[in-house]
């Protein structure tokens, strides 16, 4: 069964934002799910809480337009969750494997999935708060098919990937928060 929600894509260098993947995919799943359809990438951005201490596990941990020394441009899921919950009803299923996304997407919600920047191999690297992978990236997983996953990917567009590929970057992160209807 072949699904394909087909979400906006947001091109997050388009708003010169090098760094917000995350908030991308997130703003992606909402206008897919007619929320918050009059706020673009741009808006969305300044309303993301921001750790100033540059921990990810806090906030977004720095500034989406730029590279701080000693800073973790990321927002992961705990606070990525909290900010979603002013918009959506959520679930986050970081723990509980890949066919929990699958299950996810064959109900109709769409899921932002942590991975790496174009799924290359995991770059780990120590920071004060624990290791994490500095190729750090974040996509709306919005389709699936037998053997594909499809992505909306705010850096490299919309495609289809293989389910394999996709399952090894993915559970390497083990980071994923499903939209609910």
């Amino acid at each position: 069964m072949d699904i394909l929600f087909d979400a906006p894509n947001i091109d997050q260098n388009a708003w010169g934002a090098i760094n917000g993947c995350e908030a991308a995919s997130l703003l992606e799943g909402l206008h897919y799910q007619n929320k918050l359809t009059e706020v673009n990438y741009g808006e969305f951005l300044k309303m993301m809480p921001i750790d100033q201490s540059g921990n990810p596990y806090r906030g977004f941990g720095g500034s989406p337009y730029r590279n701080q020394s000693g800073k973790f441009e990321a927002i992961f899921v705990k606070p990525l969750s909290d900010w979603a919950a002013q918009y959506t009803t959520f679930r986050d299923i970081s723990d509980l494997g890949i066919e929990a996304i699958y299950d996810s997407i064959r109900k109709g919600e769409p899921v932002v999935a942590y991975v790496t920047v174009h799924f290359e191999e995991p770059e780990i690297q120590r920071y004060p708060f624990g290791d994490v992978a500095i190729n750090n990236h974040a996509v709306l997983v919005d389709g699936l098919t037998d053997s594909q996953v499809h992505v909306s990917d705010p850096i490299d567009g919309s495609y289809f990937l293989d389910k394999e590929k996709f399952a090894h970057i993915q559970q390497s992160r083990k980071m994923a928060l499903s939209l609910l209807k």
